[in-house]
């Protein structure tokens, strides 16, 4: 298949995937919402519909206990290199890729259903298959404890419920190429809010939240099941200005406005509860665009790392990583 017939393809599935809602140019991460109970009621609908969807061959091999260790197992590299367990959508019909959408869209925001399907879109300049990605159910939908999971190439989300407690990390997004012919810049203010802060820095300062000329060659904690704090590097917040901390807080609104409102405002809230300006940002490699660099935001509860060191620039690799809450340890005893 030549790469124009790829594209074709991949355009008119991934446009069947869902009737797509236009996200809200007013979109509000931080409003108010009905919360978790709302959320995980919704999912659970949708996760129900699916698993009545799918035929009994391809709902056994999406279903794993919510017990499994294959709950943890995840990556967000090719299939090729990480073979996936679960039922990508390259497997499932109209309807059954419909219903697997659906619950997607229930998952996450209005933003983070647009990013999937943008990073998603992305395989088909590599002359790869937008559609291997798999989704896996753990457990039963509507008992205490249940999960669920989509991922394939560059996209890794995790979602646990816990009695009415939604937890969505760890998260993965990745994009590459980042740029395309047809204009989209993919996950551009991930990386350009970052690049201003620093370059907005004085010399000193600037040298300071510089750790490293060179940049790391990935994020420093791959793939592991959990996490623990890293040393700090750069400078914590504090020391930037009030334009550099309104930088930091973007990045920050930026990834956590992928996850569903209520979870999004609870994550946010812990963090100014530890204390925004104690937040360390550390920055390695080039302050050119398309040369490779990666930066860390990273704080008492969490870590961000953005890595884009490979393909000269154009190829990220960023992960969200709460040490209490990944997988929902925080909620299961």
């Amino acid at each position: 298949m030549s790469r124009r017939d790829l594209v074709v393809a991949a355009t008119a599935a991934l446009a069947s995937l869902a009737g797509l809602r236009a996200e809200s140019a007013r979109s509000t991460p931080w409003a108010p919402s009905p919360g978790d109970r709302g959320r995980s009621r919704t999912m659970e609908t949708a996760a129900e519909k699916l698993l009545s969807t799918l035929r009994p061959a391809l709902r056994r091999r999406m279903s794993f206990p919510f017990s499994s260790s294959e709950r943890t197992r995840w990556h967000w590299t090719i299939n090729d290199l990480f073979p996936r367990r679960g039922v990508p959508l390259t497997a499932m019909t109209a309807r059954e890729r419909r219903a697997t959408v659906d619950l997607l869209e229930a998952s996450v925001s209005s933003r983070g259903f647009r990013k999937a399907r943008e990073i998603m879109s992305l395989q088909t300049f590599l002359d790869a298959d937008p559609t291997l990605y798999f989704a896996s159910v753990f457990g039963q939908p509507g008992s205490p404890r249940w999960g669920w999971r989509f991922e394939g190439h560059h996209l890794s989300l995790h979602f646990t419920i816990a009695g009415n407690s939604v937890t969505s990390t760890p998260f993965f997004l990745g994009a590459w190429p980042t740029r395309t012919p047809r204009g989209l810049r993919a996950m551009a203010r991930e990386e350009e809010a970052a690049r201003e802060l620093v370059r907005g820095l004085d010399g000193p300062t600037r040298a300071a939240v510089i750790f490293q000329q060179e940049s790391l060659t990935d994020h420093v904690t791959q793939n592991a099941v959990r996490v623990r704090p890293p040393a700090p590097v750069g400078l914590q917040l504090r020391e930037l200005g009030s334009r550099e901390q309104g930088l930091a807080r973007e990045i920050v609104g930026t990834y956590l406005g992928v996850l569903p409102i209520a979870e999004a405002a609870r994550l946010r809230a812990g963090i100014d509860r530890s204390g925004f300006d104690e937040l360390h940002f550390g920055w390695s490699g080039s302050l050119q665009p398309g040369r490779p660099h990666y930066y860390r935001l990273q704080g008492s509860t969490f870590l961000l790392e953005f890595d884009n060191s490979r393909n000269e620039g154009t190829h990220i690799h960023s992960v969200w990583r709460d040490y209490a809450r990944d997988f929902a340890r925080h909620a299961i005893r």
